[in-house]
């Protein structure tokens, strides 16, 4: 069982990105801190915690674009997924996007298969394509931080670079075969929600609500 832990979201940047601090004994993660580093600084002196690493579900601009102040900064770890790891290094979304964004300039720890992170708390990384080709779900005790993965009532999008709908639903589907429909889920946009929540409601499931087996 994982030490006792507290979540924070913080909704950061333009397009409104959420970013969590998972807290345990005075030290933090920190996930995907997608703007306005001053802002997540302000948070750690104001929740009493010092920060230990940084995870990124994903690689694009509006959930790494405060990743290379922190991580500087405060001289942290930046774990993501090793097909995203090009996004950091070299952003490209942003531009695109019309947001200028700093490259992440420590080397980052790549992320393949499945592994667990023995951080503030355990985390079990799991590749979950199909948002982008790098995507993570990062598991601790309880709660699913699954990026652009999957939203309440929606799912995420699959037209940019390195996305794939099929990959996507069946990142998702996986999921909700392995973790009890209690699970949270942190999105990252719009509101928690929970497995259950989504097998029952989310429009985009319901082939598994009738087979829980089924493959896209």
């Amino acid at each position: 069982m994982a030490d006792r832990f507290e979540v924070f979201m913080l909704t950061l940047g333009p397009l409104g990105a959420n970013c969590f601090i998972v807290t345990s004994a005075g030290r933090a993660l920190v996930i995907d801190p997608g703007d306005e580093a001053d802002v997540v600084a302000a948070a750690f002196d104001e929740i009493g915690t010092a920060p230990q690493a940084i995870l990124v579900t994903h690689g694009h601009f509006d959930h790494i674009g405060a990743v290379d102040a922190l991580a500087t900064r405060f001289g942290l770890p930046v774990y993501v997924g090793a097909a995203d790891a090009a996004q950091l290094l070299a952003p490209d979304s942003g531009p695109l996007a019309g947001f200028a964004i700093q490259a992440v300039s420590v080397d980052p720890v790549l992320l393949g298969d499945e592994q667990r992170l023995d951080l503030v708390v355990p985390v079990t990384a799991i590749p979950t394509p199909g948002h982008s080709a790098g995507s993570q779900t990062f598991f601790v005790e309880g709660h699913l931080f699954s990026g652009d993965l999957l939203f309440q009532g929606s799912v995420g999008r699959t037209d940019l670079p390195g996305g794939s709908t099929d990959q996507l639903l069946n990142s998702i589907a996986a999921l909700v075969r392995r973790f009890p429909p209690d699970t949270l889920v942190h999105c990252g946009h719009g509101p928690d929600t929970s497995l259950g929540r989504e097998l029952a409601l989310n429009p985009f499931l319901a082939p598994l609500r009738y087979d829980p087996e089924h493959r896209w």
